[in-house]
């Protein structure tokens, strides 16, 4: 692939049925381009992450990929509440989701999210203002 390909996807507040539809996508995408397993891998944890914030916390949002043939790059933006202290939000096991929240109970908002994503990713940027969102910005190698 000598090219870049450009995808939106759309991710629903709520929507726990369809959550890993972004991450299946590139996924699929992904393999068809021969990329290594354990690349994939990283890019599929990440982005369903990403994706799971955005159902629980965010009110839905928009996920923009850029696939190129040595990077991917991803932008989520959502129109959620922000994050008062994005520190504290990188802590594993840091949640503002009540122990006994029904999403609690699906095994979801332990607080994982982020430091998940940062493992995963070679570069990663959370942009957020309190009362009008978040934007998070990383990127991984593709090779």
């Amino acid at each position: 692939m000598s090219q870049t390909t450009k995808l939106t996807y759309v991710v629903s507040p709520n929507d726990f049925i369809n959550a890993g539809n972004v991450s299946e996508d590139l996924k699929l995408k992904l393999s068809e381009m021969n990329i290594d397993a354990e690349i994939i891998r990283r890019v599929t944890l990440a982005v369903y992450e990403t994706e799971l914030n955005m159902i629980i916390h965010a009110n839905g949002g928009i996920i923009e990929a850029e696939i190129m043939p040595e990077l991917l790059r991803i932008e989520a933006a959502d129109n959620g509440p922000g994050i008062a202290d994005v520190d504290k939000a990188m802590e594993p096991g840091f949640t503002t989701v009540s122990p006994d929240s029904e999403i609690r109970t699906r095994g979801m908002g332990t607080g994982h999210g982020f430091s998940n994503i940062r493992k995963c990713t070679d570069s990663f940027e959370v942009e957020t203002e309190l009362g009008l969102g978040t934007t998070l910005k990383f990127e991984i190698n593709l090779i």
